[in-house]
């Protein structure tokens, strides 16, 4: 989705692949065009490149020798990533193994076994809308187009063929809605889920409105030219930015807080740093700076 590097079920890779792949090698049309590849020298390079990971997985350089020695000249530069990623959005080869520092692509169809989730196209379309509510809701139709990269006239009617199993939330941001199957929540009786974020973490990557997690004076200490910082989150609202430094004997993590933190939230987040060092494989500590005005 949207051009990144997704870990997904193995049984769940072909519909995606169906689905996103014809949209990712039209968007990379023009930068392949860049690079020197036109379209009959993909058909032939992709043809030779089953034939030999048919024998097993290659490194890229493996790969590019294979094809100069069969008379087929792959431009240098950026042009053999791109060839790759072309037949990976063609169900060709995934990624696999690393041999020392270089990767390694074999057969999707020997790292994918059958095709036990075939799904039309439309329906791959409804399935990862129903997907999408079940972990983000409540969310709204713009926030799935935004999560998914599907131009809208995709995103659109995919919302629209499950919307027997949604219904609206209460909330000040219109729009939003769940899935009636959805458990229900509620912070009554229960200590906040207090929570380190990493760069980019998936769930800061969820939704187009924003407002639901964060105050607007606060995004960006979070959102910065495209580069989405590590957050503190107490019950999904976002209470602070933190870093890591790493040293050789321990990790400390730096909290900037965005206010004054509610009550047993402190206790909570030692926990949590104290999951994060046994992550580390390190002692790890806590240093709060004054929070921001």
């Amino acid at each position: 989705m949207r051009g990144t590097l997704h870990l997904v079920a193995a049984d769940d890779a072909r519909w995606l692949l169906r689905l996103f792949g014809p949209l990712n090698a039209a968007r990379d049309a023009t930068r392949r065009a860049q690079t020197g590849l036109d379209d009959a020298l993909c058909e032939r390079a992709i043809a030779s490149i089953r034939r030999a990971l048919s024998d097993g997985p290659l490194t890229r350089h493996q790969l590019r020798d294979w094809l100069e020695a069969r008379g087929i000249t792959v431009p240098h530069g950026q042009a053999m990533i791109h060839l790759l990623a072309l037949a990976a959005y063609r169900g060709v080869l995934v990624l696999t193994e690393q041999i020392g520092r270089f990767n390694t692509f074999a057969l999707l169809d020997d790292v994918v076994q059958g095709d036990q989730t075939a799904l039309r196209r439309e329906r791959a379309e409804t399935e990862l809308a129903r997907r999408y509510f079940a972990a983000y809701a409540p969310a709204g139709l713009a926030d799935f187009r935004t999560w998914s990269g599907l131009p809208m006239s995709v995103a659109r009617p995919a919302v629209a063929a499950i919307g027997d199993e949604l219904e609206p939330v209460p909330a000040p941001i219109p729009g939003l809605m769940r899935l009636r199957s959805s458990e229900r929540f509620t912070a009554d009786g229960r200590a906040p889920s207090v929570r380190l974020l990493p760069y980019f973490d998936t769930y800061l990557l969820g939704y187009r409105n924003r407002d639901a997690m964060i105050q607007a004076d606060r995004t960006a200490h979070i959102y910065s030219g495209g580069w989405i910082n590590p957050t503190l989150s107490v019950d999904g609202h976002l209470e602070g930015a933190w870093r890591l430094r790493r040293g050789s004997r321990e990790a400390v993590v730096e909290l900037t807080p965005f206010g004054t933190l509610q009550r047993g939230v402190p206790r909570l987040l030692q926990d949590e740093v104290g999951r994060l060092g046994r992550f580390l494989e390190m002692p790890a500590r806590l240093e709060t700076a004054s929070a921001v005005p």
